[in-house]
Parts: structure tokens; C-alpha cells; sequence
């Protein structure tokens, strides 16, 4: 049998190498732009565009730039109708968003970092800038952290040996410092993201039990920081305590099976 894990593709990865660039890129990249910034020759880094805009998965804009292309639409489609925790979280999510009012995410593991994959807006007219499939990092996000509180001890040490960016001056990036924030989420069941990712915008969030004591993903309620002070972020704590262990619940209840990931569920 083939060993997966060492049997990989060099034009995969330079195939992916480009649509990263692509996609980190706002307004689109020309070719020469891309060209410039990819690690391959020019030669290589146009055949390989001609490729991923055959197969549909990078388009040209009216202006001639490129942009991801829809049939990666098609396929994150597919991936997250098959979720299981998306669709069960779903009416839940909904439930949290009206009762607070504010913006909900759903999120789960990713290579170190937590991906959303559900995402409910405000009413309000100031709404937070998010995406589903947008990363952020574990250790200043209230998923991130909600997460890291869910770990085993040793898989905790391991992802605090790992180097922090401070995203602004409140971010916690000591080791010392996490560690006993991480205890504090472990003893409340809630993370509190004090604008540690984003100045003026603060989260509270919870994880998800799954199957075998593990957890599935977390859960999110963010706002900016003028209509969520810490205050309201304590008198929320319980609902969204409530919603994640409901989500659980229903995910644990609803199949005998380990669940389908979206995205790691693991660290490594």
C-alpha cells in the first residue's frame, strides 16, 4: 500500500503555491504580479496559470486580473454541505446570533490555527470584517484559546513551544502568561478574546465536545469592543456555555462514528 503521507506531488504543491498568492490578493493579481512574487520561473509559473485557469479554479476579472475561480466554490460547497458539525451547529448558531445580537462563528482546528466555517452576521451596521475560511491564530483568538483549553496537557506544552506574533499590545505571547489564561478558560468553559487579535473588537467563545472527550470545534460571539465591554462578555458567558455544550450534544447524539473533519482537528 502507497504511504500516503510521504507520496506527494511537487506540481500539486506549486499548483497551490499560486492560488495561496491569488487568494491572499484583495484586488486580484496581473500575471506579471504573480509572476513576480512566485518562487518558480517565469516559464513554469505560466504554464501553471494557464492550467488552474483551464480547470476553472483561478478566473480573470474584467480587468484582466486574477482571482480565485468558481469551481473552488464548488468544491468548498460540497466539503461543508457533507459537514457534520456545521449542519449541526447551524440552527444553533442562528438561535446564539439573534440572542446576542452580534456576529457568530463557528471554527474548528486547522494546522495550528482556527478556520471558520460557519459564519452569522450582526444587524448592526458596524459588523466585523470575517470570512468563512479565514484563519486565526490559537493563542489570541476566544476560539483559539477555547481550544488550547481542550487539550491534553502535553499537546498544550507543545503548542505553546510554538512562537506567538503579537497581533496588538493586549496579546498574550509568554508562555507563563498563556498557560495561565488557558487554565482560567479551562476552569470557566469560556475564552475571552480581549481585543488580542484585533484592537477594538473583542469574542468570547466556548469549544465543542466531541466524540471521545476531543473537541469537534468552537464556537464565537464577537463585537466591537464600544458594545461588548467585559461586562457583557461575563453576562453572555453562560448562553454561549450553553449553546456549545447543546451543540455537543446533538453532534455526539446524532452518530455512533468518529465525525468527518473539516479541516485538522489536532495540532499536528
Amino acid at each position: 500500500m502507497t504511504d500516503l503521507s510521504t507520496a506527494t506531488s511537487t506540481s500539486v504543491e506549486r499548483a497551490f503555491e499560486l492560488l495561496d498568492l491569488i487568494a491572499a490578493a484583495p484586488d486580484g493579481l496581473s500575471l506579471s504580479e504573480l509572476t513576480a512574487l512566485a518562487p518558480r520561473s517565469k516559464s513554469t509559473t505560466h504554464r501553471y496559470v494557464a492550467t488552474l485557469l483551464g480547470l476553472g479554479v483561478v478566473r480573470r476579472d474584467e480587468a484582466g486580473r486574477l482571482r480565485p475561480g468558481l469551481k473552488l466554490l464548488e468544491l468548498a460547497a460540497a466539503l461543508l454541505e457533507d459537514d457534520d458539525l456545521r449542519a449541526t451547529a447551524g440552527p444553533l448558531l442562528a438561535d446564539l446570533a439573534r440572542h446576542t445580537g452580534e456576529t457568530v462563528h463557528l471554527g474548528v482546528l486547522s494546522e495550528g490555527e482556527v478556520v471558520y466555517i460557519a459564519k452569522i452576521e450582526s444587524p448592526h451596521s458596524v459588523r466585523l470584517v470575517s470570512r468563512i475560511g479565514a484563519r486565526v491564530p490559537l493563542h489570541c483568538s476566544a476560539m483559539g484559546k477555547a481550544l488550547l483549553a481542550s487539550l491534553p496537557d502535553d499537546e498544550l506544552e507543545a503548542a505553546l513551544a510554538a512562537p506567538r506574533e503579537r497581533r496588538t499590545p493586549h496579546t498574550l505571547t509568554g508562555a507563563d502568561e498563556l498557560r495561565a489564561e488557558i487554565e482560567r478558560v479551562r476552569a470557566s468553559g469560556i475564552a475571552i478574546d480581549d481585543e488580542e487579535n484585533e484592537a477594538g473588537v473583542r469574542c468570547l467563545g466556548a469549544a465543542i465536545a466531541g466524540p471521545a472527550g476531543t473537541a469537534a470545534g468552537a464556537i464565537s460571539v464577537s463585537a466591537p469592543a464600544g458594545r461588548m465591554p467585559l461586562e457583557r462578555c461575563h453576562e453572555l458567558a453562560p448562553v454561549v456555555r450553553e449553546a456549545s455544550a447543546e451543540i455537543g450534544r446533538r453532534l455526539t447524539g446524532a452518530r455512533d462514528a468518529t465525525p468527518r473533519a473539516t479541516g485538522e482537528r489536532s495540532l499536528r
